[in-house]
């Protein structure tokens, strides 16, 4: 009996961790929740996707800034001629040097475009702030994840450690029953209702087990290890430090990455409005060609620009208006869904921010529902403890039934899950609250 009140206050004092085995039974790898956050983040296909995002956005970005510059291409073509050509009804043969060589380059440049360029540049820069926000909304995400599964693991070998225990309280029970139905103090029903027990019990550590290794197997996938991980039982924090104020978290909650990213991409979509309208503009572009032909194969710079010379060139310079004044109402097709879009990119934003507000307000109810939940039952644990004792007690002087013994097991086993649940609840509603502000708490 002294034994079980021990055990009991391992399970209050040390959730659980104490009769839990260091190395697990299938070779998983403890890892700690801060390495668990880091591969989770370097390695989700969420985090990958947004980090190409971002390099696609950057080049967007750049390629914007290259249409103020002036394109320039080079062009280079080689031709040989021979054999005989027709005149007057002769056949007469190619004299002269078959080889022919033309060399050139043209440059364009757009002069005015209506301010679609500085639209595209607005919008790219707003883009790039979209793909920032997403990286960052996808590395807490992927933190969020990892978060909920490493608890999850944490409960799996809590929960392991209570069926332990509750299987070493039965298996005594069934000792201590089978000494009194022996004794012919107790009935055969009391030794086969403890037997009963110890298969439940055994029942328990079995399913413990088995949750625990697909919790495992869960965590691996989440963290993209290729050998089988699990929480290292030493990184449990049982006094976490106090996480600000309701109202210090709302005026994060505005600046966190799901609120970022409604914003830059309302940002986007007004860019987006104002390039389209620039097509109701006319456009200006000059555009220069210089071309050159050579008659050997060695190049004669010097003769280029004499009058007669060997190789003739041609220099073109060409200025290119363009005011489009009907082209079947796609510039007002376009138009419409640039508005629809920016519409509805402003409602996203609206609804972004009060989904924050929202999510923050449950997410701290749940973080305060669970810290009360672990005081409540740290007592009720207590008292079942007690209770349990004073009812073992009480069975072996025969002033107490089994049945009133194995309903204060009961109750303890009870309080053991409800306090591994309390505490699992509220780790998650604290990395809830961190993914949604974008910072640890």
């Amino acid at each position: 009996m002294g034994r079980a009140v021990v055990i009991g206050a391992v399970l209050v004092a040390a959730p659980l961790r104490a009769q839990v085995p260091a190395v697990p039974e299938d070779g998983a790898r403890p890892i700690s929740l801060a390495e668990a956050v880091q591969l989770a983040q370097r390695n989700a296909p969420g985090v990958v996707q947004a980090r190409g995002l971002e390099r696609n956005a950057s080049a967007s970005h750049r390629a914007v800034i290259g249409s103020y510059m002036p394109t320039l291409t080079m062009n280079a073509s080689t031709g040989r001629t021979l054999g005989v050509q027709f005149f007057q009804g002769q056949l007469i043969p190619i004299t002269g040097n078959p080889w022919n060589y033309n060399n050139g380059f043209n440059t364009q440049l757009e002069l005015f475009d209506g301010g679609r360029r500085l639209s595209e540049l607005r919008r790219a820069r707003a883009s790039s702030d979209v793909a920032d926000a997403s990286t960052i909304q996808a590395r807490f995400d992927a933190a969020l994840q990892a978060k909920q599964q490493f608890y999850a693991v944490l409960a799996a070998h809590e929960s392991e450690a209570a069926a332990k225990a509750q299987l070493e309280q039965a298996e005594q029970q069934l000792k201590a029953s089978t000494a009194r139905v022996a004794a012919g103090v107790a009935t055969k029903s009391d030794s086969l209702r403890s037997a009963i027990q110890v298969g439940n019990a055994q029942l328990a550590v079995l399913t413990a087990q088995n949750d625990l290794r697909v919790a495992n197997a869960a965590l691996t996938r989440f963290v993209g290890s290729t050998t089988t991980v699990t929480a290292s039982l030493t990184d449990t924090v049982e006094v976490l430090p106090t996480i600000p104020t309701e109202t210090e978290l709302e005026a994060l909650v505005n600046r966190g990455p799901g609120v970022l990213v409604a914003e830059a991409s309302y940002e986007a979509a007004k860019a987006g409005r104002r390039a389209q309208r620039s097509q109701y503009l006319p456009t200006l572009s000059m555009s220069y060609l210089y071309t050159f032909t050579q008659g050997s194969r060695t190049f004669d710079g010097g003769n280029l620009f004499l009058v007669g010379a060997q190789n003739p060139n041609r220099k073109n310079m060409t200025f290119n208006f363009s005011y489009p004044l009907f082209n079947g109402f796609q510039r007002e097709q376009q138009t419409v869904q640039a508005d629809v879009a920016l519409r509805n990119a402003e409602a996203q934003l609206r609804d972004a921010r009060l989904s924050a507000r929202q999510t923050l307000t449950q997410q701290m109810r749940a973080l305060q529902n669970a810290q009360a939940r672990v005081a409540v039952q740290l007592a009720a644990i207590a008292a079942a403890e007690e209770d349990l004792r004073v009812q073992q007690q009480r069975y072996a002087l025969g002033a107490s039934t089994l049945l009133d013994l194995l309903t204060s097991q009961t109750q303890l086993n009870q309080a053991r899950q409800a306090l591994i649940q309390a505490r699992l609840d509220g780790r998650i509603a604290r990395a809830q609250l961190s993914a949604l502000i974008g910072r640890e708490l």
